[in-house]
């Protein structure tokens, strides 16, 4: 397995990307141990990618690689805030009160 890979999120974590972000995030697993979401400038983000990236968390307990977010923007932190999936999605040292 190689190092590791960054996955850049873009601007829009919506519906209309996820397949996309699936398909980066399959082959990611497949040839590394680490994987670093960059996320720092998504602007809009929806329930389908959250719930693909707390399903890549669990996979990655069970298979043993980690997920890194980067920089999670405010759009991410407070939509999972809104949808209590905030320790889901391994954001909590990421919110500041």
């Amino acid at each position: 397995m190689a190092e590791g890979k960054q996955i850049e999120c873009g601007e829009r974590m919506t519906i209309e990307h996820v397949e996309s972000l699936h398909s980066q995030l399959e082959s990611a697993v497949l040839e590394n141990d680490h994987i670093e979401l960059i996320a720092d400038r998504v602007q809009q983000c929806d329930t389908a990618t959250l719930q693909l990236i707390v399903n890549l968390l669990r996979t990655s307990k069970q298979q043993g690689f980690t997920v890194k977010w980067i920089k999670p923007s405010p759009a991410i932190l407070n939509v999972a805030k809104l949808l209590g999936l905030t320790e889901s999605l391994e954001l909590t040292q990421h919110i500041t009160q």
